[in-house]
């Protein structure tokens, strides 16, 4: 029940606010398509075909203002950013950069397009990139981070993206939030230390479960 729950939610969001949003994009990003494997560029034999799938708009900016951060002090980065809706989402507030990470060299291209294809009085973020580049070998970027996660890749890649973040954290005194969308791999950040559990409050947590489009977790990444 609950995942037909969810999917309704997502076909709502859709309905009411993504579908318009999407016209602007050259590819629309609420159209699911298959990644090939081959399409991964130095992909080891391991990596499979994949599902891209995006993630509503309204409920991720709702996830973003629970934060109560300061966006020009932040940068915002999507692991695993398709075609850069979340990466063009978060731009609508003035964070300091907006950088996607993806692994496809054809959402790459594609994400580029539609920030190139994006109408600039929309953007309060200018200063948007699209890396094409393994999530594990990803260098998180100085100062204050937003890190937006929705199921993008595996325990083993997730594990080592991990280990950069607790690194990140430990070379420079820095804030880093974790939004984690549908979090399967959410034990593994409970069981480093660096990592805890971020408490919002109590009216953004309700507003997502009721009309969010899946289960979200907060994370903090602390030196230790």
């Amino acid at each position: 029940m609950g995942y037909y729950w969810r999917q309704a939610r997502v076909l709502l969001h859709h309905a009411v606010y993504d579908r318009a949003r999407d016209k602007l994009e050259r590819w629309p990003s609420g159209r699911a398509r298959t990644v090939a494997a081959a399409d991964v560029v130095g992909a080891p034999a391991a990596v499979q075909d994949r599902r891209y799938e995006a993630f509503p708009r309204l409920p991720l900016l709702w996830a973003l203002d629970a934060l109560a951060i300061d966006p020009a002090e932040t940068t915002f980065v999507d692991y695993g950013a398709g075609r850069g809706r979340a990466l063009l989402a978060a731009a609508g507030r003035p964070f300091r950069r907006c950088i996607g990470v993806e692994f496809s060299a054809s959402l790459v291209a594609e994400a580029r397009d539609n920030i190139a294809a994006w109408p600039a009085e929309k953007l309060a973020c200018r200063d948007l990139s699209v890396v094409h580049q393994d999530a594990a070998a990803f260098e998180p970027p100085d100062g204050d981070l937003v890190l937006f996660f929705y199921n993008p890749f595996g325990r083993d890649v997730l594990d080592r993206v991990a280990d950069r973040l607790e690194q990140a954290a430990a070379a420079e005194p820095r804030t880093i939030r974790i939004v984690y969308v549908n979090p399967r791999g959410w034990a593994l950040f409970v069981g480093r230390p660096a990592f805890r559990r971020l408490a919002v409050p109590l009216a953004a947590r309700a507003k997502l479960a009721l009309l969010g489009a899946g289960p979200i977790a907060f994370f903090t990444v602390e030196p230790w």
